[in-house]
């Protein structure tokens, strides 16, 4: 019987197992032991053993056939080990991708959730600093600025210095990265690291075609530069924020519109950016491209809401400034105008008081000029009226109610004067009863205003039409007369205050009647053709 042949291995060192050819010669031996030793890779272990190599010599003889057999078995050995060697590579790269996947997905899925561009992009560079795939120690982001004109410096994710890194790093390493994720999205405010307050610093005209970063913003894929391959005044100038050895800037593109740069480095760890890192970073921009182009439109329309809000309030302080500058206007041409509508009637009051004090003592009747002064009283104390409604601030008592039911009490008020200018009335009121908030007081005063500048326009005989109807934003009041109308050359006068075609009239009954519409959140509105009549359509928001 054969003497079992003793080998050393280093395999048999490291988990006590014997090595299979040991087991040659042995009665106990069996092909499936040294088979299943095979199967577990073991044997490429063999291919850098030179005892293996002795024995197979010694095992196979001088022949040459032996000896032919013996180099086969070696060389299929060898070729194992390479193979294994080959898929062990693989299995380490596709892991790597998985994790860069996985990493990819955790990312995506928050992007999707946030329309805040600094989270977006804190998110995105946690992944490619995280350590688990990408594994860069810093990251930042310039982006193209809404004007088109420069490369802003926007956010940027990596520890200030080597010691800070170190402890940062060992903190991290327990937390999962979707956790890290997930508390930037919890984050009621971000901190940001001083890397970001750095690269806000600068600013980049696009038109600098010589730039680097420029350069890198309109390329087809990553550069990767080196600090000795830099010339010295490039190298000069990002000294000036930050220290480097060699770095890779990927352009962010969407539909080849360029979006800005992500720039990556291994400052502290002095790791080699290898073109597997690059290929997963510009794989990570490019997946991201979309999200962070929707998260830039999404600020953009804030910033645009934001603006339109601030035009919208100088708007508003604007016209509180030229409604009060109008007011003035309107109180110079008020003291004027009271002044001139104050004076004849008062004239008049003062000519009468005169003879009926003469009348008295010849004992003649007193009955006309008495009726003179009291007519010239009543039309003072309408103007004195009209114009304290027209001046004092709006207090409305608003209650939700019918517009049928106003026009029916200001219609029933009015009738005598209707029939003492034998005018016909006609009215259409929507049966759905439409409802809104109203001063029952000034929209019956706003009823009266209009009614009676319709009998004023209007013959004996005509017809004046008084119709509610309602849409689903508005309860609209419609008077409209059949009178003579109002010329062209005066509509747009209408509203203007003080402005009369009426021989005795104040001028103030259309622009009260606007004010009180308007105070209502409403609007009023005419339409007039010479000889056919005019029509006034008043609109208050509706309520259910």
């Amino acid at each position: 019987m054969d003497i079992p042949i003793k080998v050393p291995c280093r395999k048999s060192e490291i988990d006590g197992k014997a090595c299979w050819l040991e087991t040659i010669g042995d009665e106990n031996s069996t092909f499936e032991m040294a088979e299943g030793f095979i199967a577990q890779n073991n044997i490429t272990l063999c291919a850098e053993c030179t005892i293996f190599r002795e024995i197979i010599g010694r095992g196979f003889g001088r022949r040459k056939a032996d000896s032919t057999l013996g180099n086969s078995v070696a060389n299929l050995i060898k070729l194992i080990a390479d193979r294994n060697q080959s898929l062990n590579s693989i299995r380490l790269e596709l892991e790597q991708k998985i994790d860069e996947m996985a990493l990819m997905k955790i990312i995506t899925d928050a992007l999707v959730r946030t329309n805040d561009l600094h989270r977006a992009l804190r998110i995105l560079l946690t992944g490619v600093t995280s350590g688990r795939a990408f594994e860069f120690n810093r990251a930042g982001i310039f982006l193209v600025d809404r004007r088109n004109e420069f490369l802003v410096g926007e956010y940027a994710v990596g520890p200030e210095n080597g010691m800070i890194a170190k402890v940062l790093w060992e903190r991290l390493s327990s937390i999962s990265f979707q956790d890290q994720i997930q508390a930037i999205m919890d984050s009621d405010s971000l901190e940001a690291d001083s890397l970001t307050g750095l690269i806000q610093d600068i600013k980049i005209p696009l038109a600098d075609k010589t730039n680097i970063f420029v350069k890198a913003l309109w390329a087809d894929r990553a550069n990767f530069y080196r600090r000795g391959d830099l010339g010295k005044s490039i190298t000069d100038k990002m000294l000036r924020y930050t220290d480097f050895n060699e770095f890779v800037i990927v352009p962010l593109r969407t539909e080849n519109q360029p979006m800005g740069i992500m720039i990556a480095d291994n400052y502290y760890t002095g790791k080699q950016i290898t073109d597997s890192s690059i290929l997963a970073l510009e794989t990570l921009a490019n997946t991201c491209g979309s999200f962070l182009e929707n998260t830039l439109l999404h600020r953009e329309l804030s910033e645009r809401l934001k603006e339109l809000e601030h035009v919208n309030r100088l708007l508003r302080e604007n016209q509180n400034y030229l409604i009060q500058t109008q007011r003035l206007t309107d109180i110079g041409k008020l003291a004027t105008t009271v002044a001139h509508e104050f004076k004849t009637p008062l004239a008049t009051i003062g000519g009468y008081a005169g003879r009926a004090l003469k009348s008295l003592k010849t004992g003649k009747p007193l009955q006309h000029d008495l009726e003179i002064i009291s007519s010239e009283i009543r039309r003072l104390e309408t103007i004195t009226s009209e114009l304290l409604e027209y001046t004092k601030q709006a207090k409305l008592q608003t209650r939700p109610q019918s517009i049928n039911e106003l026009v029916r009490d200001a219609l029933s008020i009015l009738e005598h004067k209707l029939a003492a200018a034998k005018i016909k009335v006609k009215s259409f009121l929507d049966c759905s009863e439409p409802r809104a908030k109203l001063d029952e007081r000034r929209i019956k005063q706003v009823i009266f205003n209009l009614v009676d500048n319709a009998i004023d326009s209007m013959n004996a005989g005509q017809t004046l039409r008084v119709s509610t109807k309602s849409d689903d934003l508005n309860v609209i009041l419609e008077i409209e007369d059949s009178g003579c109308g109002v010329p062209p050359e005066h509509q747009d006068k209408m509203f203007s205050l003080f402005f009369t075609t009426k021989p005795h009239g104040s001028g103030l009954g259309l622009p009260v009647s606007k004010r009180i519409v308007d105070d209502h959140g409403g609007r009023i509105e005419f339409e007039s053709a010479l000889g056919k009549g005019t029509k006034f359509s008043t609109y208050f928001p509706r309520v259910y």
